[in-house]
This record gives C-alpha cells, sequence and structure tokens, in this order.
C-alpha cells in the first residue's frame, strides 16, 4: 500500500463533516432505518405480517452487506464513486418505495434503498481521513456517524407531518438523499491536491483485515442481532400496546433525538478506551431495549427507553469505527468489515425477533433480545496495538493515526 507523502488533509474543507453528516442522516437514518418507522403504514398497505416484515428487512441488511463490501473494495481509492452510489442508491430506492404500487416492486424498492447506507460509511469515512488532520479524526468521524439519529429525527417529524401519506415522505427522503450527496462531491477538496494512491484491496490484505478484526466482528455482530428488535419491530409494539399513531411517531423522533445528541459523546469516546466506550454502550442498548418492551404504556418511560437506545446504538456503531481506524491495516476497509457484521447481525435479527413475536409475544422477544446484545461484551475489548493500528499499518499510516487512549 503506497500514499503519497503530500496529504490532502491540509486542504480540509470546514463544510465537509456537515455534509457528510447529512448523508448519512439521509442514507441511514431515512432510507434505511425509516424502513422501521413506516413499518405499520406499509404493513397495512401491502399487508404485511411480522415475520414478512422482518423478512424484508433482513433482507435490506444482505443489500446492505452487499453494498459494504463494494465499499470495502473500493472506498480505499474511490471514495467519490462509492459515495456517488450511496446517495443515488438512497434516492433512487426512495423513490421507488414512493411510488410502488404493489409488494413485489416495493421489496425491490426498499432492497435498493438499503444498499445506500452500505456504500456510506466506508466512503466517507476515507473522505473525512482524507480532508480532516489526523488530530481530529476520531471526533470527526464520530460526528459524522451521528448523522443516523438527526435522519430518524426528520423520519419521525416526516411521519407526524404527513400522517398516512407515507408516499410523500419517502418522495422527499429521494430528495434528501441527493441534496446530500451534492453537497458531500461539492466540499470534498482532496481530489484538488493529489490524493492518496492506495493499491486495490487484494485477498491478502482482506485476509489480513479480517484476521485482525476476528474480535470487533463477533461483537458487532451479536450487537446487530440484539438491536434489531427495536429498529424493526419497536414502533409496532408501542402500537400494539395501545400507544396512538401519533405519540408512537413521538417516541420515533425521541430516538432520532438520542441519536443526534450523540454527536456530544465525541470526545468523550475520543478520550477513553474502545474497553470502556464499546461496554458502556452495549450495556446502554439492552437497557433501553428491556425498558422499550415493559413500559410502553407508559409514555415518559417509552420515550426516555427511545432517546437511550438512539444514543447507545449511535455511540456503539462510532466506538466500531474508531475500532476500525485502530486495528485494520484501513480504516474504511476495516469500517466496511465491521458494519457488514453488525448489519448481518440486524438481518439474522429482524427475521428471529418476528418469529418470537409470532411465538410468544413482544415482551418476551424484546427480552431475549437485550439478553443477546449483552453477549457481546462478555469478553472485553482487547487493548489496541500499540501503534495505534494494525500490525500491516504502514510508516505514513503511523505517522498521522490519531492516539487512543489505552487505559480502561
Amino acid at each position: 500500500m503506497k500514499r503519497t507523502l503530500q496529504s490532502s488533509q491540509t486542504a480540509a474543507s470546514p463544510f465537509l463533516s456537515v455534509m457528510a453528516l447529512a448523508l448519512i442522516a439521509a442514507t441511514y437514518g431515512l432510507a434505511r432505518l425509516g424502513y422501521g418507522l413506516f413499518l405499520p403504514a406499509f404493513s397495512a398497505t401491502f399487508e404485511l405480517t411480522p415475520t414478512v416484515g422482518g423478512l424484508l428487512a433482513s433482507g435490506a441488511s444482505v443489500s446492505y452487506c452487499v453494498s459494504a463490501l463494494i465499499g470495502f473494495r473500493f472506498a480505499p481509492t474511490r471514495p467519490r464513486l462509492v459515495a456517488i452510489l450511496a446517495g443515488s442508491t438512497a434516492a433512487s430506492g426512495s423513490a421507488g418505495v414512493a411510488t410502488a404500487q404493489d409488494t413485489l416492486v416495493f421489496a425491490a424498492a426498499v432492497l435498493i434503498a438499503g444498499m445506500g447506507a452500505g456504500f456510506a460509511t466506508p466512503a466517507l469515512v476515507e473522505l473525512v481521513r482524507r480532508n480532516i488532520p489526523a488530530a481530529q479524526m476520531n471526533k470527526t468521524q464520530s460526528v459524522v456517524n451521528s448523522g443516523t439519529g438527526f435522519g430518524v429525527v426528520l423520519a419521525g417529524a416526516l411521519a407526524l407531518l404527513v400522517g398516512s401519506s407515507w408516499r410523500v415522505a419517502w418522495g422527499l427522503i429521494a430528495v434528501v438523499a441527493l441534496g446530500a450527496l451534492i453537497g458531500v462531491l461539492r466540499t470534498d477538496r482532496s481530489r484538488t491536491i493529489g490524493g492518496t494512491t492506495d493499491h486495490l484491496v487484494t485477498s491478502t490484505r482482506t485476509s489480513a483485515e479480517l484476521r485482525a478484526l476476528w474480535h470487533p466482528i463477533m461483537a458487532a455482530f451479536v450487537f446487530g442481532v440484539g438491536v434489531s428488535a427495536v429498529w424493526v419491530h419497536g414502533r409496532i409494539l408501542l402500537e400494539d400496546q395501545g400507544m396512538a399513531v401519533a405519540l408512537s411517531a413521538g417516541a420515533w423522533i425521541a430516538l432520532g433525538m438520542g441519536g443526534a445528541v450523540a454527536v456530544l459523546s465525541a470526545p468523550w469516546l475520543a478520550r477513553h478506551s474502545i474497553r470502556t466506550t464499546w461496554l458502556a454502550t452495549v450495556v446502554a442498548s439492552a437497557v433501553a431495549t428491556v425498558v422499550f418492551a415493559l413500559a410502553p404504556q407508559y409514555i415518559p418511560l417509552s420515550f426516555a427507553a427511545a432517546a437511550l437506545f438512539g444514543l447507545a446504538y449511535t455511540a456503539a456503531s462510532s466506538v466500531l469505527i474508531i475500532w476500525a481506524t485502530h486495528s485494520a491495516t484501513h480504516s474504511a476497509a476495516g469500517t466496511s468489515i465491521l458494519f457488514t457484521s453488525l448489519v448481518l447481525g440486524q438481518a439474522v435479527g429482524a427475521t428471529l425477533t418476528g418469529s418470537i413475536i409470532e411465538g410468544i409475544g413482544f415482551t418476551a422477544a424484546f427480552a431475549i433480545a437485550a439478553g443477546i446484545c449483552l453477549l457481546g461484551v462478555l469478553k472485553p475489548a482487547p487493548r489496541p496495538h500499540p501503534t495505534g493500528r494494525g500490525q500491516a499499518t504502514t510508516n505514513q499510516d503511523r505517522a498521522t493515526a490519531p492516539a487512543l487512549e489505552t487505559t480502561a
């Protein structure tokens, strides 16, 4: 792996982080996670059972993984191209959802919309790396990643504003995704002074990445299985227990606000060890999942649990980005691997939880999901390599990699 000695980070645009956050909001919070928010309306229109709704969510997770693997292959060398794929698939898929007249077309559109998030993360991790000084890297990556929460807030607001007219909401989501993409492309300055010249990912490097990231891969997968309960079936749970549609949308807004507030956790995540931050965020996600299921009739408690879940989940995904940055040979590729594992876990969890709901009910299903979350922290996260990265890190990487406190 080779890089030019001239770093594009000196040409950082002050607006790139904002536009990157907006693209994460559009691809994750709206086009991908918005599915769970609008699932009650989708189920009424297309007659989806919990199992079928879970299967479709699993399918969207698989499509995400396909795009994330493509991002793993090309983001290190062509991040702008991968960013274009992120915005275009999210926009076209959302437009397809808005116009679908039958279940087959609707399902295909959901799968395409879900691909945008898989492309977005590796592309933006690399663009941030090229544009932002190394000393600000961890903080900026966490800030950009908090865009998920802002997107969920916007999705909840759209659900409240348009009511049963969900097609209008998804048409607007397509517009937001396209606008965010244009903003990222216009604010990226790395292309103007020469970027990196990394070689394409090889099978040898892929194997090295997998070995370096084996523990976080497993931790991310287990966490994904657990958190899928809230993301996919959470709003249906609230309405099934008697909460009004407007209030359930409000709970989703609270969830999104919690995710947005995660931007304030960026300094804390950057200062503390992965061992500490992973434990804290996963346990908080599990607690929120349990409370969410046990007290849907207590509106303030439900809103508080939703906000805690949004904060904890978003912060946990930021920990995965930092973990990849300090364990893998390339941050974009490593992040793709970990997020692929996370979403594969969500694919398994969405179907599993849907089946458990039909079998023994919401409360038991969510309690089981919370327990699965906790399995991801039974083995504490290892300390990063003393260089701050994996063994295969290049000299140039060591010169630019931000320091990570390794004391639990």
